[in-house]
């Protein structure tokens, strides 16, 4: 369900969207013009709330609540495919790049580990390459579970 698109909107609207108690303490964006972890800016990041001052309640119109899109069918060279997840503001899986983060868990912490992993193509937006344009993905992660490398394979 997503916040209203308009009128009048309230902390503990906000709050409920979040899955926290209607009263918890909601300050907008904490005491300095960078969002304070615990905010309602801060924790709305990953929906796509503006993290730059000002910041007002109108940024959360239709904004629904989401931490962690998934990255279907990743694998490595021995295992099977499984859903890996990246923070919901880069959008689709397409838009992933060198610098991103990707974790084992759709609330965002704790990262993927060291490896090369591989994910075959679809059109769904759960995939990082097209099928029309390739064979699969190959994306490289270093332990802090950063993006150092990602692209598409062609097929020959």
């Amino acid at each position: 369900m997503a916040l209203p698109s308009s009128g009048q909107i309230k902390a503990s609207q906000i709050n409920t969207e979040a899955g926290r108690s209607s009263s918890a303490e909601a300050p907008l964006s904490g005491s300095s013009s960078t969002p304070q972890a615990g905010s309602l800016v801060k924790i709305y990041e990953g929906a796509g709330v503006n993290q730059a001052a000002p910041h007002s309640y109108s940024e959360f119109y239709g904004k629904s609540y989401q931490i962690g899109l998934e990255l279907r069918d990743v694998y490595t060279f021995d295992s099977e495919p499984i859903g890996y997840y990246y923070s919901a503001s880069i959008g689709d899986a397409v838009n992933l790049s060198s610098g991103d983060v990707i974790y084992t868990d759709s609330g965002l912490t704790t990262t993927l580990g060291l490896g090369t992993y591989l994910q075959d193509i679809s059109n769904d937006p759960e995939y990082h390459c097209d099928a029309s344009e390739s064979c699969g993905m190959v994306m490289s992660i270093n332990s802090s579970g950063e993006i150092t490398s990602i692209g598409c394979t062609f097929c020959p």
